[in-house]
């Protein structure tokens, strides 16, 4: 994938010129696949926000999904994928207008989701002293849309939740 090779190529190129400095390449490699995957889904999310001119709906959809995600965890696809079809949801997600009802559904069911497998770790990295309070940040979070009654926000989470449920294999992104 394009993304990952890129950030292979620019942890080999860092180590190249400083092989004493911090890190591995594997390390660097995965840090800069991080920041590619979020400056590329960002910026995808901008080109096309505006091109179906979506573009405040598109941010406020991209953030959502990012911030239950932070705390939530989930499914992990290949960073070059995962920035394309974050980009393309978070742009595409505005167009879907949802009824009063479904926004509460949707909420609930995201809600029931989060109380029951947040967090979900397919790739636990680093322990915080954060971590029992993670699934009831994503609790909150849902929580917060009840009020909020956001289409973008609803569906955003409702996505996310799908992506916490443990039936995810390391085969379809789980790692």
């Amino acid at each position: 994938m394009i993304l990952e090779r890129l950030s292979r190529r620019i942890a080999v190129s860092i180590k190249t010129a400083d092989p004493e400095g911090p890190g591995t390449i594997e390390i660097l490699e995965y840090e800069l696949g991080l920041r590619l995957n979020w400056y590329t889904g960002l910026l995808l999310t901008i080109i096309l926000g505006v091109t179906f001119g979506t573009i405040l709906g598109a941010l406020i959809t991209l953030f959502s999904f990012v911030a239950i995600r932070k705390f939530s965890g989930g499914v992990h696809l290949p960073i070059t994928i995962c920035s394309i079809v974050t980009g393309f949801a978070a742009a595409l997600i505005p167009l879907i207008n949802l009824n009063y009802e479904t926004i509460i559904l949707l909420n609930i069911v995201s809600l029931i989701i989060m109380l029951i497998y947040a967090p979900n770790e397919f790739e636990y990295v680093n322990p915080t002293q954060w971590d029992k309070w993670l699934k009831w940040i994503s609790v909150s979070l849902v929580l917060g849309n009840f009020l909020i009654k956001s289409s973008e926000i609803s569906l955003a989470f409702f996505i996310q939740a799908i992506l916490i449920l443990p039936v995810w294999t390391k085969r379809e992104g789980g790692g």
